[in-house]
């Protein structure tokens, strides 16, 4: 679908970059609607910052289409999955998991965890902001796994393949503590792919009934 942007978008991103703007001298307006929530031209732009920022990506002629693609369906994604979320009363996540996209985000960067805020902060980006944004990934992955956890089925013969390759690879060095945590490692990988596939389905679904909008 061909997304419709207001002509003055590139000269905004090019001054945000510069850091010589603030969100409130932007005409803000909505630009998209997905069902009944509103994505505004400051989402946008904070989107496409912050995407630029967490790839350590520079916004030039050459790539500038594709971030800006990147970020309107990141925004349409989040929002459906918010929608979802908030109708099916979803509230738990992984807080160690949390934990560890915090540090992983800040690692990538080179930084701790302050050195990601101010980083943020220079950027006129919020650091909670991000924080919903990952609460949200892991409040949906709680949520299809409460969804589909009995319907997750594993190829058994397929997996005692695997566990036998792998521990075939150690040759003699390999003792009964290991065999357990590489066959451990094996069905989690297995269990996160069909996951992944419930998760990808219901996603698709709830895209198809929920009305997007370009303004």
């Amino acid at each position: 679908m061909k997304k419709k942007i207001p002509t003055f978008f590139f000269l905004i991103i090019f001054l945000l970059l510069q850091n010589k703007i603030v969100y409130s001298q932007i005409n803000n307006k909505i630009i998209i609607s997905v069902g009944d929530y509103p994505i505004t031209t400051i989402d946008l732009l904070k989107e496409i910052k912050l995407i630029a920022i967490l790839s350590d990506t520079d916004i030039n002629q050459s790539n500038r289409e594709q971030i800006k693609g990147l970020a309107v369906k990141s925004l349409i994604k989040r929002n459906i999955k918010e929608s979802e979320i908030k109708r099916r009363n979803i509230y738990k996540y992984n807080k160690k998991q949390l934990n560890g996209l915090i540090l992983n985000t800040s690692k990538k960067l080179g930084v701790d965890q302050e050195g990601l805020k101010q980083i943020l902060e220079r950027n006129n980006l919020s650091y909670k902001e991000l924080i919903d944004r990952f609460e949200t990934d892991l409040k949906w992955n709680y949520m299809i796994f409460q969804i589909y956890k009995n319907k997750i089925s594993l190829n058994t013969a397929e997996i005692e393949n695997k566990i036998q390759s792998k521990v075939e690879s150690l040759k003699d060095n390999s003792n009964q503590s290991e065999i357990n945590l590489i066959k451990e490692q094996i069905i989690n990988e297995e269990k996160e792919k069909k996951l992944k596939m419930f998760s990808n389905m219901h996603f698709s679904n709830l895209e198809r009934s929920i009305q997007i909008k370009f303004l």
